[in-house]
């Protein structure tokens, strides 16, 4: 850590620096992204914009930024709030509270500006770097075949499904890491957002464009576009941290001992790809495949241990929304019926239209799925009732293949091959071959 400073050692001087590099390098990340779009503001003498939080307690019409060439304890520099005359100048709450003759509570603050929620967010953002040779190394795990039917970047439309993730910083960190691992792979993709929060996307230097007025419509109209273009179409949600391929386990077997999967997984080396490498890799394998699969994804968890317990590649399995790619010419769409478990319905019809979907068990992504707000998050309830009138609707669509998750509440599990097929009055019901 270094010498002891003014901070009784906890945080050297190294520190403070790499800090300071951080916050510089997020103002100007922030600048880049909204460019002359970003709100002009004349800080007073000895004063700067900064990437603190605004204090949900400051009265509108103060601005909170640092003093010019302070660290304070960490390296973001020293606070300032300064008063709307833009003279008076305060460095603690308590001070604001003598200025103004009151406490001061929540009912006196205003919710942060744009900009200010994008300077926040932009200094959790980390730099998203790729290793060429980790993609090397997973365009090597295809066979001959495969690597003949690999897509160029430009052969795919590539999609982000949003919406209202741009009210809270931590929302607009997941965005803003989804977009970096695309542009450090050369590609700009479409995002598809709800219109309220479309200029706000905007703002953020995105290609967005109106999501067709709910998550089923963003999804279809993204299918529709790529088809348009003569393109695959891979989609993609703005929540997904990370890519990774563990090619070392393309050839173990299903195991269903835990312990030797634990094993296994922890000795495995781990490509970290970008998503345009991981769709490039998904459409190589469904194309070199003798059943032509028209949807292809990765495993629905990210512990690649359970992903042991089935081989490699699956062909009858559920097919995440979170990241998927599906070839311009299926004609499967998504029910807007559903606003919750659209993907299982979207499984299960290509399932029923085409001979196989394609998984694969060893491509894992990292996303926050149901823990983070906005998109499909604000239309879970509490109680659960949504959920269970979803599951209720993939129930009758698909009866015998959508089963309870036996230790999750209002989860599913899909189970093709026990799919019940209507039979002509008179004869009995079939499941289907497997």
């Amino acid at each position: 850590m270094g010498a002891k400073g003014a901070c009784n050692g906890l945080i050297s001087r190294a520190e403070k620096n790499k800090m300071a590099a951080k916050v510089k390098r997020a103002l100007a990340a922030k600048q880049t992204a909204l460019g002359s779009k970003a709100q002009k503001i004349k800080w007073p003498t000895g004063c700067l914009e900064g990437t603190f939080k605004r204090p949900f307690w400051l009265p509108s019409g103060w601005l909170h930024g640092v003093k010019v060439g302070t660290s304070g304890y960490t390296g973001r520099g020293l606070q300032v709030f300064i008063a709307p005359d833009r003279v008076h100048k305060f460095y603690h709450r308590v001070a604001i509270e003598a200025y103004l003759g009151k406490k001061l509570t929540a009912k006196d603050g205003v919710p942060p500006t744009f900009d200010e929620l994008l300077a926040n967010a932009m200094h959790r953002v980390p730099v998203v770097s790729l290793r060429p040779q980790h993609e090397v190394a997973l365009f090597r795990c295809l066979s001959d075949e495969e690597r003949a039917a690999l897509p160029d970047a430009k052969d795919i439309h590539f999609c982000v499904v949003s919406a209202r993730r741009t009210d809270e910083p931590q929302g607009i960190k997941g965005c803003m890491i989804v977009q970096e691992s695309f542009k450090a792979a050369g590609i700009k993709p479409r995002w598809y957002v709800d219109a309220k929060s479309l200029q706000n996307y905007r703002r953020l230097g995105f290609d967005a464009v109106a999501d067709g007025g709910s998550l089923c419509g963003a999804r279809n109209k993204a299918l529709a576009e790529a088809k348009k273009f003569g393109k695959a179409c891979c989609q993609v949600s703005d929540d997904i941290s990370r890519w990774v391929y563990y090619g070392a386990l393309d050839n173990i077997h299903a195991t269903k001992d835990q312990d030797e999967a634990n094993r296994l997984s922890r000795r495995a080396r781990r490509l970290v790809i970008s998503p345009v490498a991981a769709a490039r890799f998904l459409l190589a394998r469904m194309r070199a495949s003798e059943a032509g699969p028209k949807l292809g994804g990765v495993l629905p968890t990210g512990n690649i241990a359970r992903g042991l317990a089935h081989a490699s590649v699956t062909t009858h399995h559920f097919i995440l929304g979170d990241f998927f790619v599906s070839e311009a010419q299926s004609e499967v769409r998504f029910d807007p019926k559903l606003t919750l478990k659209e993907d299982y319905d979207f499984t299960c019809s290509h399932l029923e239209r085409y001979p196989e979907v394609l998984r694969a068990n060893r491509l894992l992504i990292t996303a926050k799925h149901e823990t983070n707000a906005g998109g499909a998050c604000d239309v879970r309830d509490a109680a659960g009732e949504r959920e269970r009138y979803n599951i209720g609707v993939l129930k009758s669509k698909w009866p015998g293949a959508i089963k309870d998750h036996p230790t999750r509440a209002n989860q599913v599990t899909l189970r093709w091959k026990s799919l019940i097929r209507e039979k002509p009055e008179g004869e009995e019901e079939m499941k289907v071959d497997a």
